[in-house]
């Protein structure tokens, strides 16, 4: 006899990105995952082995270590955080799931963007509510438009989700836009959710989220360490709330589906936040710069692409054949793997994404033969 599946879950698969990325061939140059290939730096390493090696290793408390807690807190100046308003989860995507369980009921909805990272969307889904998209249109610059997103939200809507800098098309929205957001939501009693996962990864404007002041109750912010630190397999993140009843909530929600994150990854983590962990963050940054700027370089004239103004991803238009059927191709006669846009939302069919979170040699390859391809279509 078959397990009978709860209907909430039974049209959720795998991405089509981890698909992609796992049947890939070994020898591919994979430019699909977002995933640094770059080593933590050296103050993490040594502080995550002196936590293995001398403990404690049990359980922390629900909510994280509080020194932990008080130095994210702290890496928000402007926003007038208390450790209390900081909740320690195992990487930004656990945290995005445990702040719309918060929020969902059956049949309640998300507006999330189009082209958007799934995360929100599949998250909506596991707690049986359902995500609407609002579109992140080539003639604004694949940016949002507030007056749109306002325009969309209904009677069912409790959450609107931004995710700044974008992951896939790599825009960064700047402070009028999320401004404008937070006096829409607030006036509309929606929640806003704000992704900064790529938030040290700006390149063109200010480091996100773009709040300038004291972050409002009805915004949370989900965010982490894994893609500027390259700590993607350490799955730490947080979720951060100023309404200390919601974040009250967040809390024993993160005792049923996790108890805690890892005390000695906690440990290791604090290093994030001395001066050595930021030179260590700064020189990691630098080199997906230096990386972004091989790609415009290499790119060139050879596509139409969003403009690159944040995160490590370049957002390619794939021309007649479209992102699916370029991506086929690239993997099959070039050996480089990419994402083609229909992962990402429904308007993405004629493009795809590119990872420039690679080595530099294998990165100029690919670049080359991605750009040969182009000019072939």
């Amino acid at each position: 006899m078959s397990l009978r599946v709860a209907r909430r879950v039974r049209s959720l698969r795998r991405t089509l990105i981890r698909e992609i990325f796992e049947s890939a061939p070994d020898d591919a140059i994979n430019l699909g995952l977002g995933q640094p290939d770059l080593g933590a730096p050296e103050a993490l390493r040594g502080a995550l082995a002196a936590a293995a090696e001398q403990g404690p290793g049990g359980y922390g408390p629900t909510a994280g270590l509080e020194s932990l807690r008080t130095a994210i807190a702290g890496d928000y100046p402007k926003l007038g955080l208390e450790a209390a308003d900081v909740l320690v989860t195992a990487g930004c995507q656990q945290a995005t799931f445990v702040t719309l369980g918060c929020l969902l009921d059956s049949g309640d909805e998300i507006l999330v963007p189009d082209p958007g990272f799934p995360g929100a969307e599949r998250a909506a889904m596991a707690w049986s509510a359902r995500a609407r998209s609002y579109p992140l249109l080539e003639e604004r610059g694949f940016h949002l438009d507030p007056e749109q997103v306002a325009a969309s939200i209904t009677e069912r809507t409790r959450a609107v989700v931004v995710i700044s800098p974008s992951n896939p098309v790599g825009t960064v929205e700047g402070p009028e836009t999320i401004e404008a957001l937070v006096e829409i939501t607030a006036r509309t009693g929606t929640a806003l959710i704000l992704d900064d996962t790529y938030r040290d990864l700006c390149w063109t404007a200010p480091r996100a989220p773009g709040i300038d002041g004291s972050l409002p109750e009805h915004v949370v912010i989900c965010g982490g360490l894994s893609k500027s630190l390259a700590l993607t397999g350490w799955r730490i993140g947080w979720a951060l709330s100023r309404d200390r009843q919601f974040m009250a909530r967040l809390v024993a929600l993160q005792q049923t589906v996790l108890t805690c994150a890892s005390t000695p990854i906690q440990l290791g983590a604090e290093a994030a936040f001395t001066d050595a962990g930021r030179r260590g963050r700064d020189e990691l940054v630098e080199r997906f710069r230096a990386r972004r700027e091989m790609v415009r370089q290499r790119l060139g004239a050879a596509c139409r692409r969003a403009p690159m103004e944040g995160a490590f991803y370049a957002w390619i238009h794939a021309g007649a054949g479209g992102g699916r059927q370029l991506a086929r191709q690239l993997l099959e006669e070039d050996g480089v793997v990419v994402i083609p846009g229909e992962a990402f939302g429904q308007r993405c069919a004629e493009w795809f994404r590119v990872s420039y979170a690679q080595s530099e040699p294998a990165l100029a390859t690919a670049l080359d033969r991605i750009a040969a391809r182009l000019r072939l279509g």
